[in-house]
Formats: C-alpha cells, structure tokens, sequence
C-alpha cells in the first residue's frame, strides 16, 4: 500500500485540522469529503486542500474502493451513523470526540469496528501530552500509592452567538449535552484516563446563561472503582477560562503525592517523608506548551496534537500499531456523562458500573 488513502465526513473548523494533518503525514492522502448540507462551505474546503471527489450525501462515498480511512467530523449525535456505515465497507474510523451522545450508538460503533475488523479510534489531544503521558506511568506504577481524591474541572466560555451560528450547536438531539458532553470532555477523559474509572455519581446540571436544550454548568460528587473520591464542575459562562490547551484542570492527590494539570502544565508534587510536609516538586513536561487556550476561543486546536492522533491511525492501519485512544477507553467519558444527566435529572445518585 503506497499511501492510506482518507476520505473526511463534514467540513467544518474541526475537519480542516485533520485535513491539514493528513496533508503533514507523507503516508496519507486525502481522497474524498462529503460537505453534509453546507455546499458553499464543502467548495471552499475543496478548494483549500485540493480534495479529488466532494459529495454532499457521505454515502455516496460508500461504494468507492480507495478510501483506508473516515475522518467523522460531523456534529456529534451522527457520528455513529457514518461510522457504522463506513465500518460495515472495511473502512477504518477516526472519530471526533465524543464518540457518540448514546450508549446505543457508541455499542453500534465498537460493535461494528469488531465485526468488520477495522480500527476505531477517538480525538483527544490531552492523551498525547508529554506531560500527561508520564503523569500516566507514574500513577499506573504504583509510585504514589492509592488515589485519595480528585478534583477535575472544565472552564470555558461560549457567547450567545457561538450557540446561535449553527442549527446543532446546544441541541439534545445533534450536540447531546453542552459543557461536558461537547468542551469538558477533554478534561473528563483526561481524568479517567489518569484516575481511572467512576463507579457512582451524583449530580445537578442546568442552563443558567444560555437559551439553550443542554447545560452550561453542572457540578458532581464522583466515586471512583477504587473507593477514591471526586469532584467535577464545568461551565461555559466563566470570564476566567482556564489557560490550558483544552480548558482544563484535573488535581490527583495520593497515598505519597499529588499530580496537577494546569496552564497546559503537569507537575508531580513527591512526599520525600511520610511523616511530615516534605515535597518535591517536579516538572513532568519537557517541551514548551506553546498552544493557546480554546477556553474561549474553540477556533484555537492544537494541531501537534491532532497530527500526532492521525498520524496514529495510519500507524495502526499499516503497521497494525495500537490506537492512540481506542474506542473502548474513549466511551469511559461519554457513560460518565450520560450518568451525570441521569443524576441530575432524578436527583439521585447513579451506578455506571
């Protein structure tokens, strides 16, 4: 196989980041997008990165026979629909995040990438950060004993006009939820990937700046598989969004230590004494973090992340490499979220698992 041919479902902001990421991977090659119903905007996109075959209907991209790869960059409540579509032709799957806004429909994609033998993977950038990655190993290691408590949380801003721009953005039926489900996921992920998975929740949502179906602020009360305890809050009305890549801020403390993830940065406070405050603070990134917040600004991707998660898939498709962010850890987020409204929505705490 001379190169992994791409075909890129939507062609909104989201989908020109991948569309420049294939174009950075020698290996790759973008074959075909399907533009949905905005056909002034797919010409343009056809137009800026020179794609051979446009269409407005995805499956009308179905029968071809020389696409390796889906880019699913269409609002969230379809992407198992092209998913599944699309698994069921041997196409492998890149799927912006959330999976889907549906247990049902994150079953169907998991379901039909193991039933076709094609690969399924997510979009989110946190995973590839140096920082966090180490952050990862030492936690998974062992080093700082039993996780105690978790603080996660997601600030952002979204205006009035940001939900007014698009006929999906702060729907039930097409965005599935707001600030967890579309922005605090990336610091929900992030927490369960770090911490592990929550087995109870509780909490409350509401809409209390936004004309809008789904939640601008929610808080929760976490339990953790392990007996650690949690606390979540997001917002998409703060005037000080959080300074990091995505938004967020996730604090781990330990049995011997304490992980935080703020400003873009990871750090390891290390108990050198059990017995007293002694603590060594330790710089877990090695690279300059030199992407800007999208807390206010979701225009701002960072695109070393999105690069490094495609370039991925093409691994996985060549060399047969693990995905970066395998769809059976990426619905970790999407249960919890679902749990989050449930709880909110009968005033009780909820079992995920």
């Amino acid at each position: 196989m001379s190169a992994i041919r791409f075909a890129i479902i939507g062609c909104g902001m989201i989908a020109e980041n991948h569309a420049l990421a294939i174009a950075a991977d020698p290996r790759a090659e973008l074959r075909a997008a399907a533009y949905g119903t905005n056909i002034e905007r797919g010409e343009k996109f056809k137009e800026r990165f020179s794609v051979p075959v446009l269409v407005g209907d995805y499956r009308e991209l179905l029968s071809r026979n020389d696409i390796d790869i889906v880019c699913i960059c269409t609002p969230s409540g379809l992407h198992a629909e092209a998913a599944v579509a699309f698994a069921n032709k041997g196409v492998s799957i890149l799927c912006e995040k959330p999976l889907d806004i549906s247990r049902k429909a994150v079953d169907d994609m998991i379901n039909a990438a193991k039933d076709n033998n094609v690969r399924l993977g997510c979009v989110f950038p946190n995973r590839t950060r140096i920082g966090l990655k180490k952050a990862k190993q030492i936690l998974d290691g062992g080093e700082l004993g039993k996780i105690r408590i978790v603080e996660c949380q997601y600030r952002g801003y979204r205006s009035h006009a940001y939900f007014n721009s698009s006929k999906w953005k702060g729907t039930r039926a097409l965005d599935g939820g707001g600030c967890l489900m579309n922005q605090g996921i990336h610091a929900i992920d992030t927490m369960l990937w770090l911490a592990g998975k929550v087995k109870s929740v509780c909490a409350q949502v509401g809409a209390l700046g936004r004309d809008i179906e789904v939640e601008d602020t929610a808080a929760a009360l976490l339990e953790f598989e392990d007996n650690a305890q949690g606390v979540l809050m997001g917002t998409t009305l703060s005037y000080m969004p959080e300074d990091a890549p995505e938004g967020d801020r996730i604090r781990i403390e330990c049995e011997n230590g304490s992980i935080l993830y703020a400003n873009g940065r990871t750090t390891l406070f290390k108990s050198n004494n059990p017995e007293d405050f002694d603590v060594a603070r330790v710089s877990l990134d090695e690279d300059i973090c030199e992407s800007e917040s999208s807390g206010a600004r979701p225009e701002n991707i960072d695109m070393k992340a999105h690069s490094e998660i495609v370039s991925n898939m093409v691994a996985a498709v060549l060399d047969n490499a693990p995905v970066l962010v395998p769809a059976e850890s990426a619905r970790q987020s999407v249960d919890l979220i679902l749990a989050i409204y449930e709880s909110s929505a009968n005033r009780k705490w909820v079992n995920i698992y």
